[in-house]
C-alpha cells in the first residue's frame, strides 16, 4: 500500500471513530468540519491544504490531527521533509493515545540522531510543563505519560506526581494510573512526590478554578 492509500486508511478509521461517537449529534463542530475537509484534500492530493488545517487542529491538541500531520512532515507531502517536527507531533499524537502513533515514533527515532531525539523530547516537555502552568488541565495526563512513554527510562517519581495532581483535579481515570505507579516508587519517594502534588495543586486551584468559579457565578 503507498503512502497515499495508507494515510486515507488511516484518516478514514479515526474520522468513522469521530463520526460515530457524535452518532447522535446533527452536526458535526468545526474542528470535525474541519479534519473532514482535511481528509478530502489528502484524498484529492492537495496536500499543502490538508497540511495547513491538520497544523491548526494539531495546535489545538486534536490526537488524530497530530498524527497525520506527522505522517504528511515525515513523508514531505505538502511541504518538505522534515523529522524533528514530525517526531514532536507524533509524540504528542502518542500521548493521546493515538495507537498507530507508536510504530511512526519507533520509525522516526530510528531515522535522527540521539541528540536529536533528545532535544525533540526536551522540546515537547517544556511546551507540556508551560502549558499545564498556564492552566492546560487537559494536558496534566500527557504530563505524566511523558515521564513514562516518551523518556529514554522511565521516571516514576515524575509521572506518579502528575498523576497524582490529575486524580486531585478529578481527571478519568488518573487515579487508576496513579495507583499502578505508585507500586514502582520506595515510601520515600512517594511521600516526597505527594508533597510536590499538593504543593502544585493548590496552587493551580488557586489561580485558575477558583477563577473560574468566580468568572461562572458574576
Amino acid at each position: 500500500m503507498g503512502f497515499l492509500g495508507f494515510l486515507v486508511k488511516v484518516v478514514g478509521l479515526l474520522l468513522i471513530v469521530t463520526v460515530n461517537a457524535w452518532s447522535d449529534n446533527l452536526s458535526l463542530s468545526t474542528s470535525d468540519k474541519l479534519f473532514k475537509q482535511a481528509t478530502d484534500l489528502v484524498k484529492n492530493k492537495k496536500y499543502d491544504q490538508a497540511i495547513g488545517i491538520f497544523e491548526e487542529l494539531a495546535k489545538a491538541s486534536e490526537h488524530d490531527a497530530q498524527y497525520n500531520l506527522a505522517i504528511l512532515l515525515k513523508a514531505g507531502k505538502g511541504t518538505t521533509k522534515k523529522y524533528t517536527d514530525s517526531l514532536y507531533w507524533a509524540f504528542l499524537s502518542k500521548l493521546g493515545e493515538i495507537k498507530e502513533a507508536d510504530d511512526l515514533v519507533d520509525d522516526l527515532i530510528d531515522l535522527l540522531p540521539e541528540k536529536i531525539v533528545e532535544n525533540v523530547r526536551q522540546e515537547l516537555k517544556t511546551h507540556l510543563e508551560k502549558s499545564v502552568e498556564n492552566g492546560a488541565e487537559d494536558l496534566v495526563m500527557h504530563l505524566g505519560r511523558f515521564f513514562l512513554d516518551v523518556v529514554t527510562e522511565k521516571e516514576y517519581a515524575s509521572a506518579y506526581k502528575w498523576f497524582t495532581i490529575g486524580a486531585a483535579l478529578g481527571i478519568e481515570n488518573a487515579a487508576k494510573v496513579r495507583d499502578e505507579v505508585e507500586e514502582e516508587l520506595t515510601p520515600e519517594e512517594i511521600v516526597e512526590e505527594q508533597e510536590n502534588a499538593e504543593v502544585f495543586f493548590q496552587s493551580f486551584v488557586e489561580q485558575f478554578r477558583k477563577s473560574s468559579d468566580k468568572e461562572n457565578s458574576s
